[in-house]
């Protein structure tokens, strides 16, 4: 009888396992709530933009802006890695938004490195 009890625990605890959502399945929901958060923020980019569009009327460029994403969803080290345009004003205004942006906490409960780029035209 003593043996049937312990299977049965061992057999619910197998059980439960099953629904523990995978390492990569953890990544992917940390993923989609990033790409939500960024695309629910999409006008705090879209003014230091318009304000690049006004002071090189015509340009047409592209910026890699990257950053950790720490595992509260709190934005650490943002920097633009590569940009085909000169523009401080461009740089300091994107930078300041992505700082401002809160995103969900980490599934995996680490650190996470993010890169978005940016069309300015």
């Amino acid at each position: 009888m003593k043996e049937k009890v312990i299977l049965t625990l061992m057999m619910l605890a197998l059980a439960s396992c099953s629904n523990v959502p995978t390492r990569e399945e953890r990544l992917d929901a940390t993923e989609k709530a990033t790409n939500r958060t960024l695309d629910q923020n999409q006008g705090a980019f879209k003014s230091c933009i318009q304000d690049a569009v006004k002071r090189s009327p015509g340009l047409d460029g592209r910026a890699t802006l990257v950053w950790i994403q720490n595992e509260d969803g709190f934005v650490k080290n943002p920097r633009i890695r590569e940009m085909n345009f000169k523009d401080p004003a461009f740089e300091d205004c994107i930078i300041s938004k992505i700082k401002a942006m809160k995103f969900p906490p980490s599934a995996e409960d680490s650190r996470t490195k993010v890169s978005l780029e940016l069309i300015v035209k």
